[in-house]
């Protein structure tokens, strides 16, 4: 099983020292990939409620508490690293323009030769949509169709068009090419029957956020049953799981209140091995804390834990 790591981007870890140190840390110890949360503002008194699956509360969704933004995190990362690859997890589609994000990404993947992974989202908070000046009810057929945008975009050999609800265009090359030949994968987040129809529809990936391994078995047969739907096979689809981690010595933990994975090595072992049984090929950690613990964490993991598996 793979493993990913989540970059510290939000608040006070944010920086350009710590955001690299983790980076070239995970492309040393041979990690799979890391991975950009992604907010673009937030208010000062917010209403929405939609937190961590597992979390009581979600401090990090209030207003002062800085996010770094992805795409210009993930283009410093590619500059520093050779082999690791560099996602979204995930990228609110809905607030962006799908043309513009198709050249970025497509950027993002040439500079770093066929590295970059799309994790594409629907956005939740209302006041976030407010905001960019986007309607939350729109979310999810704006989600679909600049999913559709970017596809015709990177695929394109010559001039194409598209006409849909919220763009329109005849004749149009993509300035910026991607290195791979169909552009950046894509894989979906969410976990609800709507973002798993969509997952089906057009992720090469699908990132749930927060769930046991006890709720995957369900899970899949929901996303195989729409995947079947959609003409596709379910075998063909990665199933990534993102969960917070503790390790067993003592680090300061910026998100206690998240129901994480924890214990001995062969603890932790053995609930990693728990989702690979459930047909999980990579699990995204989440390491809320210090920096310098997080590559310690990182460490330990590639020397105690992995070598359970």
């Amino acid at each position: 099983m793979k493993l990913g790591i989540a970059l510290p981007t939000v608040g006070p870890p944010g920086r350009r020292r710590y955001v690299l140190e983790v980076a070239r840390a995970a492309d040393r110890l041979g990690f799979d990939s890391v991975w950009v949360s992604s907010h673009v503002a937030l208010p000062r008194q917010r209403e929405s409620t939609c937190l961590y699956p597992r979390a009581k509360t979600a401090d990090a969704y209030n207003w002062g508490v800085a996010w770094l933004e992805p795409i210009a995190v993930m283009g410093l990362v590619a500059g520093a690293t050779e082999r690791v690859r560099i996602g979204t997890h995930v990228l609110a589609l809905p607030y962006r323009n799908p043309v513009i994000l198709a050249s970025e990404l497509a950027s993002l993947d040439q500079l770093s030769m066929g590295r970059a992974i799309l994790g594409a989202g629907i956005g939740w908070m209302d006041e976030e949509f407010r905001t960019v000046g986007v309607p939350r009810k729109e979310r999810g057929v704006r989600t679909d169709e600049a999913i559709e945008v970017m596809r015709t975009l990177w695929a394109a050999r010559h001039p194409t068009s598209f006409h849909g609800r919220f763009t329109d265009f005849d004749d149009m090359w993509l300035a910026s090419r991607p290195y791979t030949q169909k552009g950046p994968p894509i894989y979906v987040g969410g976990n609800t029957d709507p973002a798993l129809r969509r997952v089906a529809r057009y992720g090469e990936g699908w990132l749930a956020h927060e769930v046991y391994p006890e709720e995957l078995p369900a899970a899949r047969e929901t996303l195989a049953r729409f995947a079947e739907e959609a003409g596709r096979d379910p075998a063909a689809i990665e199933i990534t799981v993102r969960r917070a981690l503790v390790p067993p010595f003592e680090v300061m933990d910026f998100m206690s209140d998240r129901v994480s994975i924890r214990g001995t090595a062969e603890q932790v072992a053995e609930q990693l091995d728990a989702y690979r049984s459930c047909g999980v090929s990579m699990m995204v950690l989440d390491l809320s804390m210090r920096p310098s613990e997080i590559v310690e964490t990182m460490e330990w993991l590639v020397k105690d834990v992995l070598v359970l598996l």
